[in-house]
């Protein structure tokens, strides 16, 4: 995980937390820590492409959509 991803993760768990001490618990489950989300990190030069999926997995959620597709269409309104 880069700086500015550990920096943006602790941020939304801080921000999405009830409290100081919910946010450190989420933070240790995640390996993180409060001070991965103090001070400014410098953005990344280009976005980081999301890893590519095997095309095993590709095909067979296109599967998994297509058939629910054809229930759906089956069931009618």
């Amino acid at each position: 995980m880069t700086a500015h991803e550990r920096h943006r993760a602790a941020r939304v768990v801080a921000s999405a937390a009830v409290d100081a001490a919910e946010a450190a618990r989420l933070l240790a489950m995640l390996g993180l820590d409060a001070a991965d989300g103090i001070g400014p990190v410098v953005e990344p030069d280009e976005p980081v492409p999301p890893p590519r999926l095997p095309a095993a997995a590709v095909a067979e959620g296109r599967r998994v959509a297509l058939a629910a597709v054809d229930a759906i269409r089956r069931a009618g309104p």
